[in-house]
């Protein structure tokens, strides 16, 4: 095989992954976001809001302690630039000891922890929800196999008996008068049943192993990016702690179920998108590829993000009514805010995997440390002045005026993408999305039942839409062609670089 063929097979190994990765990865994110949101909204009319309050006390510390659990080495995984067989026994190493020691840590420390967000009486759900974290310590090699393979429908497959297993576990409990501890029992039982899953479709299984020459290379490429992580969910978990502190644990409840609607389009956007992002990043790297094909990839993600975010704003007062009920319409006082810190943080984490996928991650520690800085004082005075309508204001502005712009910069000098193409390709959608959230917001204003309002004005502003971006449409679809074989023809010559882009035998 001639050096431009075999460039060529690498290519279409990269585009094969990544197509049936994307195709999985949205039936399986998408359904276990569907059952999660499903099994909050039958939740939301069993349970008080100070239930859900204090399960947000309990996420705060199993969100923060799970992304730090392995000192991000699975990363090195996930990358696909090294034999597995080399380095998994020492990732799970590193992740088992971490997972158990912070485990052991949060299990000992929850009476405390509770305290300092604001209501003692957490500290078993907390507990309890610290058995998660060991949990996701034995999956997280199973897993980054999973990942590094493309290997999305069985993963799919695990995502969706979890988050059942959740929902079949948590209405039973709810109706039987277990309260918060519904929430947390039924979230560990998921969590138990996805880790299990994980070793069954695992394509290799290794068992614990340690080279110290293993361990630098991935505590390398790992410890910037979990400090990253560390920072990063502290942040995004910042509002809760300034929440429960200054405005009790029911207010804390109203802004955990205002901020899950607004942050679902995120969530289902970024999981899809992360299931084959960095192995395909990673591949592209090596060949030369990632700076060309950056604009296209964080294009793509706009088109999608945008619109959604811009009609959960425009429609946050009768959709809460439909979805939760009359008793939860506190909660459309911070969807504002919230739905626009939900678009930035979709274009955020794709600039950040953009970073890993090219193995240069200590940026991103800073960028998260910027955050965290600009956004203590901003829901600190947003909380005291707005009250959630404040908090979610002050979340948006700094996503957008500090932390976006921060990270352009950092994509810039990590992986040489240029700036204004990005922003060219963003721009013409964000003004798009903007009109369709106010004809949507106009329309539903115009309509008194709630559920007809949603509708009505969802399908004018949707419609509005597809009508001004009917000249990108082309591109975003075509994103997916433009993100592994961009500049395919001029880099041939790189066939010897190109040819690592094939996987190996065997993985």
């Amino acid at each position: 095989m001639s050096a431009p063929e075999k460039a060529e097979a690498g290519l279409e190994t990269v585009r094969t992954g990544l197509r049936g990765g994307l195709l999985w990865g949205a039936v399986g994110v998408g359904s276990g976001r569907v059952l999660q949101f499903v099994t909050t909204l039958l939740l939301a009319r069993i349970l008080a809001p100070e239930h859900f309050g204090v399960l947000a006390i309990a996420l705060v510390v199993q969100t923060i302690a799970m992304n730090v659990t392995e000192l991000g080495a699975t990363a090195a995984l996930g990358r696909a630039d090294r034999d597995p067989a080399e380095i998994a026994p020492t990732i799970f190493t590193i992740g088992l000891v971490t997972s158990a020691a912070i485990t052991a840590a949060v299990f000992a420390g929850a009476p405390l922890l509770a305290g300092a967000m604001g209501d003692p009486s957490a500290a078993p759900v907390v507990q309890i929800m610290a058995f998660t974290i060991l949990l996701s310590g034995l999956s997280g090699v199973p897993a980054a196999m999973v990942w590094r393979n493309y290997l999305q429908r069985p993963r799919a497959l695990v995502e969706i008996a979890g988050a059942l297993c959740t929902l079949a576990l948590a209405i039973p409990m709810a109706l039987d008068g277990w309260g918060a501890f519904a929430l947390a029992w039924s979230r560990l039982g998921g969590q138990l049943l996805t880790t299990i899953g994980y070793w069954r479709v695992t394509p290799q299984r290794f068992l614990p192993g340690f080279r110290r020459a293993e361990a630098a290379y991935v505590l390398r490429l790992g410890l910037p990016l979990a400090l990253a992580n560390l920072v990063v969910f502290a942040t995004l978990n910042l509002d809760y702690v300034i929440v429960g502190r200054t405005l009790g644990t029911a207010q804390l409840g109203v802004y955990l179920l205002a901020f899950n609607l607004a942050s679902l389009p995120s969530s289902l956007i970024t999981a899809v998108i992360r299931t084959v992002a960095i192995p395909t990043f990673g591949r592209l790297h090596k060949a030369g590829m990632l700076a060309g094909a950056a604009p296209a990839a964080f294009g793509s993600v706009a088109y999608l993000a945008l619109p959604a975010s811009a009609l959960l704003v425009g429609l946050s007062g009768p959709l809460i009514h439909v979805l939760y009920g009359e008793a939860w319409s506190a909660a459309a006082a911070a969807m504002i805010g919230l739905g626009i810190f939900g678009a930035g943080r979709i274009l955020t984490e794709m600039l950040a995997d953009l970073c890993v996928g090219a193995g240069r991650t200590v940026g991103l520690f800073w960028v998260q440390v910027v955050w965290f800085v600009t956004l203590l004082p901003a829901l600190l005075a947003g909380a005291r002045y707005g009250g959630l309508a404040g908090v979610g204001a002050g979340q948006a502005a700094v996503i957008w005026f500090v932390v976006l712009p921060v990270y352009f910069l950092v994509v810039r000098r990590t992986v040489g993408a240029r700036i204004g193409a990005m922003l060219l390709v963003c721009l013409p959608r964000a003004a798009a999305a903007a009109l369709s959230g106010l004809l949507g917001w106009m329309v539903a204003g115009a309509v008194r039942e709630p559920f007809l309002a949603v509708v009505a004005g969802g399908f004018a502003g949707l419609a509005l839409y597809v009508l001004l971006t009917r000249r990108y449409a082309m591109q975003s679809l075509a994103s997916l062609k433009s993100l592994t074989a961009a500049n395919a023809a001029g880099n041939h010559a790189q066939a010897g670089d190109a040819e690592s882009l094939k996987l190996r035998s065997g993985t």
